[in-house]
């Protein structure tokens, strides 16, 4: 795989030009909520590694530790071999868009996830502009919009979302 490709998994994708052996749902998951997490700022905080945790385990219940770790270690190998950020972005929109087609299109459910997203954006207390991007392209992907602002008063992250039709 070249460094500058973007994965893909030709089951998922539809023609991709790299297929990743064994690469699903827990994955995407686990990529969109490590890009969430540690684009913005290169740092992965104790408070969203609690709650990158926290949300992958309600929806991956039977996942063990011991497969998460496989997992995490290769989403974090992928990761490595992709060199711009506009790659790794680009990737981390087709990891949303998979989970899309993993939940069936419920509406609900990816309401959720966006949700999960802010929740792990806004869980070291800050939201950064690449954040609030992020976030942004996986609720339009999703056929949502959504405004976000951080509350004065609590410090928290608070999301609106609607419809985008």
């Amino acid at each position: 795989m070249g460094k500058q490709e973007v994965p893909q998994q030709a089951g998922l994708y539809g023609g991709g030009r790299v297929a990743l052996a064994g690469w699903g749902a827990a994955h995407d998951l686990v990529n969109m909520y490590l890009a969430i997490a540690q684009m913005a700022d290169s740092e992965l905080t104790q408070e969203e590694q609690r709650i990158f945790m926290r949300k992958f385990g309600q929806w991956m219940p039977d996942i063990t530790l011991e497969q998460f770790e496989k997992i995490w270690s290769e989403v974090l190998s992928v990761n490595g071999q992709i060199e711009t950020e506009e790659a790794r972005y680009a990737f981390y929109l087709q990891s949303a868009l998979n989970i899309a087609q993993f939940m069936g299109g419920s509406k609900d459910k990816l309401k959720s996830i966006v949700r999960d997203l802010v929740d792990i954006a806004g869980a070291d207390g800050r939201l950064h502009d690449n954040e609030i991007t992020m976030i942004k392209a996986v609720a339009i992907a999703y056929g949502l919009s959504a405004d976000l602002r951080v509350n004065a008063n609590t410090g928290r992250v608070e999301l609106t979302l609607k419809d985008a039709n």
